[in-house]
Formats: structure tokens, C-alpha cells, sequence
């Protein structure tokens, strides 16, 4: 027996109409919601994965620093959530809404907390006056007063939204899924026809027979590992199925493009969703390259102009987002390039075992610069060399 549900549409102008459901349909909206929200929460986890492990490295006037503030972004922004957990929500609600509002919270323990809205009234945009941001709630409390664009952080993802385009991709594409399903389950599933000649066809009831005689021998031999199907005199049974063409890959394929366009809207390569690992390590430049770092540049950005302002800018105070420590570091495996770029001065050896998530040196020559005597100006080689000949 067949349900049918009812759905309750309210459009612009305000009137209700009702449009009738059937269950079938309300099935096949399920399995393209679920498949729907698998690609884009692994490309979001992947996103906030790499934003959760970098390092918001805080600088005042020119110098590393590491107190409130560097505490505040990389261990506990707020009393009930961890870096990570904050980033990752961060990270979700600018994917699901393409914007995010981190909002100042009450002071704990003399420190600066952040807490990122669950939502908030859009304001009016003003070219030369500040934003005001009406409403906005953080899980069950609400702020009674506007929170003015100087006191938070706004994170824009993209000019326009890609999420309304993404959903309607996957619509258009899930009829490609469904139309491959319906012809593998033809094409693999039991299809029988019967003659029936004219003398057991003209027998009184013999539709209500038929139609028992189906239901109490032939549905039971069609469902069943094994069984008998009796052959009556006037019935003659025969296969009527498709040929077996084709297998579930057919389908997998096609729910892989899927998760291939979700991951090019998110700028993401598809080899690192679809869990290959030919290319990987390609993929994994590209990835930090158009997704990861835009977003950091993005980050580091506005919470220097809102935490700083352009004073402590200009002194040298600014926070840098890290994403060095993505990647994962093996020190046995590069183990020459980072006596090259020690003994070359480019970086100090604090700055190796930072970009390594190792634990730093408390020693003054552990952020010293050193530079080997194999690297050395032309016209110092040379003078070297003259005053070793002079001297033999």
C-alpha cells in the first residue's frame, strides 16, 4: 500500500498551498540530501581540518610574541571550546552561509574571549558608516544591543554564494544517478511474463485465481535463494529480464563526479577527496595554494584591522596566519633540507622546529641566523683568495 504526504509551500506572496508527496518521491530526496551532504561535509572537514592546525603567530612591534592574544587564537578562544573546535565551526558556517561573525564574549579569568554567531540580522551597508549587526545569537542567548563592525570579525568567503549553484548542480545531476539505478535494478532484477492460452484465460474468476496464484507461488519463487515454481497446464512461464549489462560501478561513477564538482567548487583538488593517492603530493600545493591560504590571508587581515587598527599596524603589530605546519613535516626525510636552510640564514633554527610542530629552543642562538663559510659574497672569496696567496 502506498502513502502519500502532503508539503506545505508559503511563496513571496504569502499565500499557502498545499502539493501532494508521494513516498517514493520523499525516498529518493533523502538518498540525494545524504549523498548531498557527504560531499560537501568532507570537503568542509577537509577545510577546517587544515585551518584547525595552523598557528596564529602574533607579533608587537616587529617582535614574535607569544601571551593573551596568541592564547586566545591557537588554545582557547572562548571558556567552552578549543582552537580546533572553534575553527571548525568558524569553517562550517562560512561554507554553509558563504559569511561568519566572530563576536566578542564576557572576559574570563581577565582574558578576551571570541564566540562565532549562530546567527544575526544582515545590516545595511554603509559606504562610510560603520555596520551594525541587530539580533545576533550565540546558541540560546541573544544580545540585546548592536555589535558595531569595528568589535567583530567578518569573514566574507566569496563575493557571490556558490552554495545555491553547488545544490542546484546536484539536482540536475542526481536524475543522472536515479536513471543509472533504475537501469542496473532492470537490467539485474528477476522480469517474467506468462501465456496463458484461451481455455485457462476463459475460466470464471480467473483473474482473482491469477492474481492469488502470483502472490502465493510466484512472488516467493522470485524472492527466494531457491525454489520450485509449479508449471500448471495453459501456463507457460518465460524470462522476460535484460540482459546483465553493465554493474554498480556504472553508479559509483557518476556519485564520484559528484564529489569531483563538489571539491571544484570548494577550489579543492578531486584526487584528494576521491582518496587516490597517484598526485598527491601536487595536489596538496594546489590545495594550500587556491583554498588554504586565501583563507588565512582573509583571516590574518581582518583580525589585524579589527584587533590592532592601523596604529599597532604601523608599529609593527599584526597577527600572521601559519599554515607551514599543515603538511606533514618528516625530519629524518628532510633532513638536508634543513641544514640548507639553516646554514644559508634564511631561517633561524627555532623556525624549523616551529615549522616541524616541534617545541622551540629557549636559547638566544636558537633564533640567531646562521650562515655557513661556504656561502660568502664573490668579492669576499676573492679577497680570501688573495690574502692566501700572499701569505704563501
Amino acid at each position: 500500500m502506498g502513502f502519500n504526504f502532503f508539503r506545505f509551500l508559503q511563496p513571496k506572496t504569502g499565500r499557502t498551498s498545499m502539493e501532494e508527496v508521494s513516498c517514493r518521491e520523499l525516498l529518493e530526496a533523502a538518498q540525494e540530501y545524504q549523498v548531498r551532504e557527504l560531499c560537501f561535509w568532507i570537503c568542509v572537514n577537509m577545510i577546517a581540518n587544515a585551518i584547525g592546525r595552523c598557528e596564529v603567530r602574533t607579533f608587537r612591534n616587529g617582535e614574535e610574541v607569544r601571551e593573551a592574544e596568541h592564547y586566545l587564537w591557537n588554545v582557547a578562544p572562548n571558556i567552552n571550546q578549543s582552537s580546533t573546535a572553534f575553527w571548525h565551526k568558524v569553517v562550517a558556517k562560512l561554507y554553509q552561509e558563504n559569511e561568519v561573525l566572530i563576536v566578542p564574549g564576557q572576559r574570563s579569568k581577565g582574558l578576551d574571549t571570541m564566540l562565532v554567531a549562530d546567527d544575526w540580522t544582515e545590516p545595511e551597508e554603509w559606504p562610510s558608516r560603520q555596520n551594525e549587526y541587530r539580533d545576533v545569537r550565540v546558541g540560546n542567548f541573544t544580545f540585546q544591543y548592536p555589535l558595531y563592525e569595528s568589535g567583530v570579525i567578518h569573514l566574507k568567503l566569496n563575493h557571490k554564494n556558490m552554495t545555491p549553484v553547488i545544490r542546484g548542480l546536484y539536482q540536475s545531476y542526481w536524475r543522472l544517478v536515479e536513471a543509472a539505478r533504475r537501469h542496473y535494478e532492470w537490467h539485474h532484477g528477476q522480469h517474467w511474463k506468462v501465456h496463458v492460452n484461451q481455455v485457462a484465460g476463459g475460466k470464471d474468476g480467473w483473474a482473482k485465481e491469477f492474481q492469488q496464484m502470483i502472490e502465493d507461488q510466484v512472488k516467493p519463487f522470485l524472492d527466494s535463494n531457491g525454489a520450485i515454481l509449479p508449471e500448471f497446464d495453459g501456463y507457460t512461464y518465460e524470462n522476460a529480464g535484460g540482459q546483465s549489462v553493465g554493474d554498480s560501478r556504472d553508479i559509483r561513477n557518476l556519485i564520484e563526479d559528484i564529489f569531483e564538482f563538489t571539491a571544484r567548487g570548494f577550489l579543492i583538488p578531486a584526487v584528494l577527496v576521491n582518496g587516490k593517492i597517484e598526485g598527491t603530493q601536487d595536489a596538496n600545493t594546489r590545495f594550500l595554494t587556491t583554498c588554504i591560504d586565501p583563507l588565512c590571508d582573509q583571516i590574518q587581515e581582518e583580525i589585524t584591522r579589527k584587533r590592532y587598527g592601523y596604529s599597532g599596524w604601523q608599529s609593527g603589530s599584526f597577527v600572521r596566519v601559519d599554515s607551514s605546519s599543515i603538511l606533514h613535516f618528516d625530519m629524518f626525510a628532510n633532513a638536508a633540507n634543513i641544514e640548507k636552510l639553516v646554514g644559508s640564514a634564511a631561517f633561524s633554527v627555532n623556525d624549523i622546529l616551529r615549522a616541524a610542530n616541534q617545541p622551540t629552543i629557549n636559547e638566544p642562538w636558537a633564533d640567531a641566523h646562521w650562515l655557513t663559510k661556504n656561502i660568502s659574497a664573490m668579492a669576499d672569496v676573492a679577497r680570501l683568495m688573495g690574502e692566501k696567496g700572499e701569505t704563501t
